[in-house]
């Protein structure tokens, strides 16, 4: 079952009052609400108490449903995500904390050949290095995995004599709400989807006066 199935069954629970309270569930009513037959409905209700999304009990011979904090949680990301889809219509918004990468960044874009396409792509040499945000909220971590998922602006590997030099992918960002940057994801990246890599031509722990641990928004625009 994908995630927009899961997120439209729980906001029917809730509907019910299942965000709230336990609620007598019989599979031949939420069949109806679910607008799937008695089985499917039973398969649905089952896989989202496998997923820990839902609570269920049996008494006297019925079902009994309520939302975990887990299924609440998946509910207010979703409402998040419409939010943000009409406050930044174009944009994917981040927010992270800054910490320590493993210092590797400012070797690989130091390179005069990434440089050159950042230039092309982003319109400055970015600073030999990237800005590591650590993303908290699962809403962001998500966020973050979507935009992996798209294609981007393309950065061409290389081959030198002595070693192969992967690609990567960059979006066009703004880092709060004030300085024009980028949003990188190497093609072999070690980091995971709660982690975010942010060029700009500033050294921006100086240019911002940021510390480890400090808050950073990142705007990923997608239309430019």
């Amino acid at each position: 079952m994908n995630r927009r199935l899961i997120r439209t069954y729980l906001i029917d629970l809730i509907k019910l009052g299942a965000g709230e309270r336990l609620i007598k569930a019989p599979t031949t009513f939420l069949s109806i609400i679910f607008g799937v037959s008695q089985q499917t409905a039973s398969r649905i209700i089952n896989k989202l108490y496998v997923d820990e999304y839902v609570y269920k009990v049996i008494k006297d011979g019925n079902i009994w449903i309520r939302l975990t904090e887990k299924g609440i949680a998946e509910v207010e990301d979703y409402i998040k995500y419409i939010n943000d889809a009409f406050k930044h219509p174009g944009k994917v918004v981040l927010e992270g904390y800054v910490t320590k990468g493993l210092g590797e960044g400012a070797y690989y874009i130091s390179k005069r050949r990434y440089q050159i396409q950042f230039k092309d792509i982003l319109g400055f040499y970015p600073y030999p290095g990237t800005l590591n945000l650590k993303l908290k909220d699962p809403y962001y971590i998500s966020q973050n995995r979507f935009l992996k998922s798209l294609p981007g602006y393309r950065i061409k590997g290389f081959r030198t004599k002595d070693r192969y030099f992967g690609g990567a992918k960059v979006f066009k960002a703004i880092i709060q709400n004030k300085v024009e940057g980028g949003v990188v994801y190497a093609d072999r990246s070690i980091y995971g989807f709660d982690m975010v890599e942010v060029v700009a031509e500033q050294y921006l722990r100086g240019y911002l006066n940021l510390v480890d641990g400090d808050k950073v928004v990142v705007e990923v625009l997608l239309n430019q």
